[in-house]
């Protein structure tokens, strides 16, 4: 691909992104920059402390295209009909949330679960909490007035984002802290090594439907030449590539696949149905 390039009549496309680790972020959106550079198709980057404050660039025309995670991209959609859904990583296809107990847990179905202690993240978490939530309670346990949920201490990751992260949740299940937990698929495995733990001391007794995860987000105002170049580049990124083969590692993708405004209906409705449209989170 890098020897058919592709010119951007309108100058460089702007891409944002957070940045809770932001030498972490240089490395992986210089990588990227290049990448499309030699590519000929030139793009910057600006990085951002929350995704409030790139939510509002994209809206404004500031940036082009935002990485989102997925409750600010499905606020974006609900907010503006303009916003669309250009690609996301393999890694977050057809993703799921776990409901997890010790394997010597007397926790066989969640209706096992009343008037038991849960571990949750936030409540503007996507996958641990409003969709799972959601889901639970659709099947018949609400878990707000049925369990007893547990707080647990956020980690923080920068001075403006903090959360209850999959670690914490993991642990407290562990340490007998709560008698069951919500916590991100892709984690389970490598929390379990972590804790030098088998896969039979957890126990998953329930999964969430699978949902789609992390996307890029296209501005309104990004034409459709431009988003099509965009995405037909990304596409063609290759991890045999060495020079982002590392930016992709540290991206936790082995390749770009692309998306639409589909697979996001049931966050979409989870975010209107708790008020968080447009809310800062």
């Amino acid at each position: 691909m890098k020897d058919e390039t592709m010119s951007n009549s309108e100058g460089p496309l702007v891409l944002g992104a957070t940045a809770a680790d932001p030498k972490r972020a240089v490395l992986i959106w210089n990588a990227i920059r290049k990448y499309f550079v030699e590519a000929g198709f030139p793009v910057e980057y600006a990085l951002f402390s929350t995704y409030d404050a790139m939510s509002s660039a994209l809206l404004a025309g500031h940036i082009d295209i935002a990485w989102n995670a997925p409750m600010a991209h499905a606020q974006l959609l609900e907010q503006n009909s303009g916003c669309r859904t250009l690609a996301m990583r393999d890694t977050d296809e057809n993703v799921t949330s776990l409901l997890i107990v010790r394997a010597d847990s007397d926790i066989e179905t969640i209706e096992d679960l009343r008037g038991r202690d849960l571990a949750l993240g936030v409540e503007t978490s996507s996958e641990l909490w409003l969709l799972p939530v959601r889901q639970l309670l659709a099947e018949g346990l609400d878990v707000r007035n049925e369990c007893s949920l547990i707080e647990l201490e956020a980690t923080q990751y920068s001075d403006l984002q903090h959360w209850v992260d999959d670690r914490t949740i993991f642990e407290a299940v562990v340490n007998y802290s709560a008698d069951a937990g919500i916590i991100f698929e892709p984690w389970l495995q490598p929390l379990l090594r972590k804790h030098g733990l088998e896969g039979d001391d957890i126990r998953t007794i329930w999964r969430t439907q699978s949902y789609a995860h992390c996307a890029f987000t296209s501005s309104p105002m990004l034409s459709e030449g431009n988003a099509q170049d965009f995405v037909e580049l990304l596409l063609a990124m290759s991890s045999d590539d060495p020079a982002i083969a590392e930016m992709m590692r540290m991206e936790h993708l082995t390749k770009w696949v692309p998306a639409t405004d589909d697979g996001w209906s049931d966050l979409r409705s989870a975010i209107v149905d708790a008020d968080l449209v447009g809310k800062v989170y």
